[in-house]
């Protein structure tokens, strides 16, 4: 089970449990914004903590978020790295499934720290560059130390090519193979005397032909002595190495299989074990230490049993005489490394060109080098050179040679013995030295953030990367190792960031928003330099980049987001920081039908902003409350005139819409909503206040009078005593005080009477300054919206911005309606409250003549100054044409219910006219009052009351017939009266009506006719009532 199902595993058999608790009775509370028992979630559960908790049994109750483990900054287990990958894993079918690159070079087999090195006979290698490529393949094994290699090596080419012609080539690769000049003069030696003793003996011994075979080696046993050598120290250091490169190539040769298709071996055959023991013992006989124990006789026959042993061992080996493949490969290394200068490795020996045509043209067909092996060879060998001195130069030519090995053919030569070379062993070798670049590589890019500051360099690798991937196998395998590089890389780059926000920040929302910010800075360089590089080998790099990113943040952000529990400052940066972020990588994912699931930053917070706005909503519901009932409605400015509560409603209504806005989030539309509806409400609360302190404007004006009709004799008398009073300043005096007592006599009236013109003014300046600001509080929701949703499709913005353009139209038209009200309620009291005496009681009473309008005209000029200086300016025509209708209204009632004391003939109409049409000019004002037609259909009705009244009651008597009878004829109104009200009923009706009307109408009637006229009315409205 890997990492990714075990994960899975563990996230099942905790729902399961968890889901089995709840079910008994139990409660599990997941933190706020958490949808369920999500993955991120159980990955942190501790069950160490959670066990305990589920011990205690059904009715107790388990809070996930106190059983997760805390997050740390430092590096993850890799248990724990495996749970973090199982977590919103790429889910991409069409790009290479992500492995790391660990895993991927673990399928190479037979890794190790040395380059062409066995691990059992290595040296120590703590010097060697850590950045140094290895190359440690089972394969390569021989046995041999290297100093024993290249005196091998050594013997060989000088063997090949040791003419006098090239004896400068022979210096440099004797130098190269780090040979001393005396052991090289040694090694001249005893192949010279070896050649002269083989002639005089009759064998077959050549360089040409057989130094490149084993066979070599066992005959200078036979023929080289002591005396060949300065001393014989070196002779036995001589015949050790001889003696051990005899012994491993023999023991290897007999371990390869007869044939490709046959696994029968040599090795473990009886003559097999026989003849090594033979060898073995002859190498024991060899095996002299000192000169003293030195004997010819017994050395020449040891050295003929080496041979014979020898002999028979390779004559049963696949391999005959000719050296192991992998002794073979090692020696071309050897040599090839030689081409490079070693006091400056980026460099070729002078003498390079000359030293590659000995060794492909007289080496290799001794050894069985083909020309693949020798490009795949050389290449390594470039590639090595590359990682030790950085010289970008060599991966050019490291490239070149890569492309030459797959173009060459991969036959092997031939050998001097005439066997041939394992082609399968060459291919093998050659994949394997393509997988080495490859993971060697790969290795690099997996933390290329901090590996590659030069992209030069990297494009470099890339390309050496794509060669020896096309030369290695299928390369797709290079592309998934370039998603797990962009993958790793990214990872490692954040895990470096998140050590470094967390020793910078206090708390864990500056830890995020810092996170946030330096993944900003990683994606920005991500596709602006690393993803342009890796396009061409890997399109989809960018999105790959993304899509890492957004899930190594989101492991931060996810647990974090469930521990929020309010909107501090911190925390509100660290989410807009993070919504920001989410936005790029998405805009970087290419591929949008992969499965990355988005963070859900808002969704997750909305609990919290919804709360966010209900706690605001009622701070602002408890603070108007208070406001009201300690508002003394004083105005505040002169300018606007208006309530300090009005304006401290306005300044928090729309403060608390900025703050909403300043948390620069992208706020649902259902947020703005609540907020935008809520201060609706707010706001028409307030204004309904407003009103509600004023009362109704019915209990202004006082009942009407009963009917009575004028007596001239208690009319005579009232006036008699009004002019009694006007004469005595004591008696106008306590009139004066009965009027205002009696004004005063309920708690309405005191009420009203402490209603001031100034607080009455400073109502309406608040109502108007409301609503003159909500025009300014629509246009910052939506200005602040639009911001917040530009890139919205273009419909669904449309219909967001239809609704906010009306979001206060509910509280602007209760406002409007408020105002309207307010200043009907002025204009009504100061005419029937404030001056109801003058109006009411004073003006035509006894006759027109001698109580006209004048005194009312000054009282309504000072009143209407007074509003006027108090209110805003937009306000004058408004209370204006209140103060005037109020003043037409008690002018009607004065006409009409003008008590027993007023008498109105025909005559008068000429004085009431010259009244109206002063107060026409009053509020006209010199043309800067109301409107001329303003005025006019305000003073409409008194006009028609008047042209009532200056007419006889004949006039009036034919009138109305006249109407009465345009559409019913009066036989059949009499006819419809007689069958439904009967004769006696109906004279009962009109003596009634005559006596009602008698007292009612005296003022416009004098005449018992109107009994008639009553009776024709009757008739009229019988008539409509006519069922047919």
């Amino acid at each position: 089970m890997n990492s990714s199902e075990s994960a899975e595993a563990v996230r099942e058999l905790l729902k399961y449990v968890l889901q089995d608790f709840e079910s008994k009775g139990g409660k599990v509370t997941v933190p706020v914004g958490c949808n369920g028992l999500e993955d991120w979630l159980l990955d942190n559960v501790e069950t160490s903590k959670l066990l305990p908790l589920l011990k205690k049994g059904p009715g107790h109750e388990v809070n996930l978020l106190q059983v997760c483990s805390s997050k740390s900054t430092k590096a993850k287990t890799p248990k724990a790295k495996a749970q973090a990958k199982a977590y919103n894993p790429f889910d991409d079918t069409e790009e290479p499934t992500p492995v790391s690159v660990d895993e991927l070079m673990a399928r190479r087999p037979g890794k190790a720290d040395n380059p062409f090195v066995e691990p059992d006979v290595a040296e120590d290698t703590s010097a060697v560059n850590e950045h140094e490529p290895k190359l440690d393949l089972p394969q390569l094994q021989t046995g041999m130390e290297e100093h024993q290699l290249k005196e091998l090596a050594y013997t060989i080419f000088f063997g090949a090519c040791g003419k006098r012609s090239n004896a400068e080539h022979v210096q440099v690769m004797r130098a190269q193979l780090e040979m001393s000049e005396g052991r090289a003069l040694e090694v001249q030696r005893i192949l010279a005397t070896a050649l002269r003793r083989d002639q005089a003996t009759g064998s077959s011994l050549s360089p040409r032909s057989s130094l490149g075979t084993l066979e070599t080696q066992v005959k200078l046993l036979q023929f080289v002595r002591p005396q060949d050598f300065d001393n014989f120290k070196h002779f036995v250091r001589w015949r050790d190495t001889t003696a051990n490169i005899l012994l491993q190539i023999l023991q290897r040769a007999a371990q390869v299989p007869a044939s490709e298709d046959d696994k029968y071996t040599f090795e473990g055959t009886a003559a097999f074990k026989r003849s090594l023991a033979r060898l073995r013992g002859g190498l024991r006989r060899l095996n002299v230490r000192d000169p003293d124990e030195y004997d010819e006789q017994e050395y020449t026959e040891a050295a003929s049993a080496v041979f014979n042993s020898a002999q028979v061992i390779a004559s049963q080996s696949r391999t005959g005489w000719a050296y192991p493949w992998a002794v073979r490969i090692r020696l071309c290394d050897l040599m090839l490394r030689g081409m490079f200068d070693t006091l400056d490795e980026a460099s070729y020996v002078e003498s390079k060109d000359a030293l590659l045509q000995l060794l492909q043209t007289r080496v290799w067909p001794l050894l069985g080098i083909s020309q693949h092996i020798h490009n795949t060879i050389y290449a390594w060998i470039h590639f090595r050179q590359f990682a030790v001195t950085g010289d970008v130069i060599l991966l050019d030519t490291t490239k070149e040679l890569i492309h030459s090995a797959l173009l060459s053919p991969t036959a092997a030569g031939a050998l001097s013995n005439g066997a041939a070379l394992d082609k399968q062993a060459d291919d093998e070798f050659s994949d394997e030295v393509s997988a080495a670049i490859v993971d060697w590589i790969a290795k690099r890019m997996s933390d290329y953030h901090k590996n590659f500051h030069d992209t030069q360099l990297m494009q470099g690798l890339l390309e050496v990367m794509e060669s020896a991937g096309q030369a290695g196998g299928p390369s797709a395998e290079v592309s998934t190792l370039l998603v797990v590089c962009i993958r790793d890389s990214l990872e490692s780059a954040f895990r470096w960031h998140i050590e470094q926000t967390a020793k910078d920040a206090d708390n864990d929302a500056v830890r995020i928003c810092l996170l946030a910010k330096a993944s900003v800075n990683l994606l920005g360089v991500e596709v602006t330099t690393f993803s342009p590089v890796l396009a061409p080998y890997l399109p989809i790099a960018a999105d790959v980049a993304a899509k890492a990113l957004h899930e190594l943040f989101g492991s931060q952000l996810l647990p974090w987001l469930a521990t929020v529990e309010n909107l501090t400052d911190d925390n509100l940066e660290a989410v807009r920081q993070a919504d920001s972020l989410e936005g790029q990588l998405m805009d970087e994912m290419e591929d949008r039908e992969t499965d990355v699931s988005p963070w859900g930053i808002l969704n997750r917070l909305s609990p919290l902003l919804f709360a966010w706005v209900s706690n605001q909503l009622i701070m602002l519901n408890d603070w108007s409350g208070r406001i009201q009932g300690t508002e003394d409605w004083k105005p505040v400015t002169h300018q606007r005139g208006c309530a300090r509560s009005a304006v401290d409603i306005v300044k928090i209504a729309s403060e608390t819409i900025e703050g909403l806005f300043n948390m620069r989030l992208a706020l649902p539309v259902a947020l703005v909503r609540a907020l935008t509806e809520g201060l609706d409400e707010v706001l028409r609360k307030y204004v309904k206040f407003v009103t509600s302190t004023v009362g109704s404007i019915d209990a202004l004006v006082p009942p009407t009078p009963n009917l009575t009709r004028y007596k001239r004799e208690l009319a005579v008398k009232a006036e008699e005593a009004a002019v009694t009073g006007r004469n005595s300043p004591k008696s106008a005096k306590r009139e004066a005080a009965a009027s205002d007592e009696q004004q005063l006599r309920t708690p309405e009236d005191g009420r009203i009477a402490q209603l001031t013109t100034e607080t009455l003014v400073t109502r309406i300046n608040s109502l108007l300054y409301i609503e003159e600001n909500l025009p300014a509080m629509e246009k910052i929701v939506q200005d602040r919206w639009e911001e917040d949703t530009e890139g919205v499709h273009t419909d669904l913005r449309q219909k967001s911005l239809d609704w906010l353009s009306e979001c206060f139209e509910a509280a602007h038209q209760s406002a409007r309606q408020a105002i309207d009200y307010m200043c009907n309620f002025i204009g009504m009291k100061t005419v029937f409250f404030d001056m109801r005496r003058a109006v009411l009681e004073e003006m035509y009473q006894h006759h027109v003549e001698s109580a006209r309008m004048h005194p009312v005209l000054v009282q309504l000029d000072a009143a209407l100054g007074d509003m006027c200086a108090a209110a805003n300016d937009s306000l004058h025509a408004y209370l204006a044409r209140s103060l005037l209708q109020a003043t037409t209204v008690a002018m009607q009632r004065v006409l009409l219910d003008g008590g027993p004391y007023r008498l109105y003939i025909a005559d008068d109409v000429e004085y009431v006219e010259q009244d109206l049409e002063q107060l026409r000019v009053l509020f006209l004002a010199d043309g800067q009052g109301l409107p001329a037609q303003d005025i006019e259909d305000l003073c409409t009705p008194v006009m028609d009351l008047l042209n009532v009244l200056q007419l006889e009651t004949g006039i009036l008597i034919k009138n109305f017939k006249d109407v009465c009878f345009q559409d019913f004829s009066y036989s059949r109104l009499l006819a419809f009266c007689w069958c439904a009200l009967s004769w006696p009923c109906f004279l009962l009706v009109c003596i009634v009506m005559a006596l009602l009307l008698q007292s009612r109408l005296h003022v416009f009637f004098v005449h018992l006719d109107c009994a008639v006229m009553s009776a024709l009315m009757l008739w009229h409205i019988s008539s409509h009532c006519q069922i047919k």
